[in-house]
């Protein structure tokens, strides 16, 4: 077989470059959300509550920016943080609830 009757033979490199990249992309997605789960349990116990407004518009202009400066879309960037901080919320609001339910 030549290279002309697989033409995407080229494209295996940079497949495995992205999927390295992805791998890596959900181990630090991973961690943030572990690292929410003890904000979590933090809240709980000190009762304050599980929404920041605040602090999630902070996190998506600082992040919107961050990809600005590298070359990224700042809506692109809102988007994906968007999605980030609702799976956040959404683990928070369960190890909350779940917790003054076992308490």
């Amino acid at each position: 077989m030549n290279d002309t009757s697989a033409p995407d033979a080229g494209l295996l490199p940079f497949r495995d470059l992205i999927n390295e990249l992805d791998n890596q992309l959900v181990e630090i997605l991973s961690q943030r959300l572990s690292i929410c789960a003890k904000v979590a349990r933090y809240k709980k116990k000190r009762g304050i509550a599980m929404m920041q407004p605040d602090r999630v518009a902070e996190v998506k202009a600082r992040c919107a920016e961050l990809g600005a400066e590298r070359g990224l879309r700042r809506e692109f960037t809102e988007d994906i943080y968007d999605t980030i901080i609702e799976e956040a919320c959404e683990l928070e609001a369960r190890i909350i609830d779940e917790e003054r339910i076992l308490s």
